[in-house]
């Protein structure tokens, strides 16, 4: 085992999930392989300087996102699959069908409700008249069952009259505005930085309050230049990894 990280003991997030990533990390790099055994509790509360207990908590978190298994009387085992999810931003944060089925997600609608009182964000980048009114759409992703991302979108009501309580067909967004309301998406702004998360995208997400969360902004356009969604993506910070391609032009480099 390399040198493990320090400790930052000032930091706000808990010393046990700094080891669980770290140790996520090492996984996702191949220190250790699949059915491997990782060093034991006391050698790691050793190397990490902290107590056996804080090692036992890293490495429950670890357990329940099904990285490391148990076995009594032999020690604990990578298990899985340990790649991290990978975004390409070539496609929409919100749409990306493609991207779905290639890493088994799955999405839960957690509220669909027409929205009057809007975010001035909201109003914005959707050009909209204080009178207008949006469609709000919450929805909860799932990498292989487990909670990794929190979508929230706001889709102009005038573009997608009753979507509200339209059937959502695959939980996915761009089809049933494709499908249901001819709204073709053409183009993709997206925004990137970096958060801490709150309480309640910790309750979703099971992750640790303050936990480091990317934040994904984008609006979604027509062909005719109307803006068509406005959406905010929190991805968990130690699940996902963003990829993006350049092509070079005569102008530069362009995505």
């Amino acid at each position: 085992m390399t040198k493990p990280i320090e400790i930052d003991r000032t930091s706000p997030i808990p010393a046990y999930y700094q080891i669980a990533r770290d140790l996520r990390n090492r996984i996702i790099r191949h220190e250790w392989l699949t059915n491997e055994r990782v060093p034991p509790e006391l050698e790691l509360a050793e190397r990490y300087g902290v107590s056996r207990i804080t090692v036992r908590q890293a490495m429950a978190e670890l357990e329940k996102d099904g990285l490391l298994v148990r076995m009594r009387g032999r020690g604990t085992f990578v298990c899985g699959d340990p790649t991290p999810y990978v975004n390409d931003l070539s496609y929409s944060i919100v749409s990306g069908d493609r991207i779905t089925q290639a890493y088994s997600v799955t999405a839960k609608i957690l509220e669909k409700r027409v929205v009057t009182d809007l975010f001035p964000a909201v109003s914005e980048n959707l050009k909209l008249a204080p009178s207008d009114h949006a469609v709000y759409i919450k929805r909860l992703f799932f990498l292989k069952g487990k909670p990794f991302a929190i979508g929230q979108s706001h889709i102009p009501a005038k573009l997608a009259p009753g979507l509200e309580d339209e059937p959502m067909v695959n939980n996915s967004i761009s089809i049933t505005l494709a499908q249901n309301y001819n709204c073709h998406v053409t183009r993709v702004e997206d925004y990137i930085e970096a958060v801490r998360s709150t309480q309640s995208e910790c309750n979703l997400l099971k992750c640790a309050y303050d936990a480091p969360l990317i934040l994904i902004r984008g609006v979604s356009y027509l062909e005719s230049g109307e803006a068509l969604e406005y959406s905010s993506t929190f991805w968990s910070g130690d699940t996902v990894r963003l990829h993006i391609t350049l092509k070079h032009n005569e102008g530069g480099f362009s995505v």
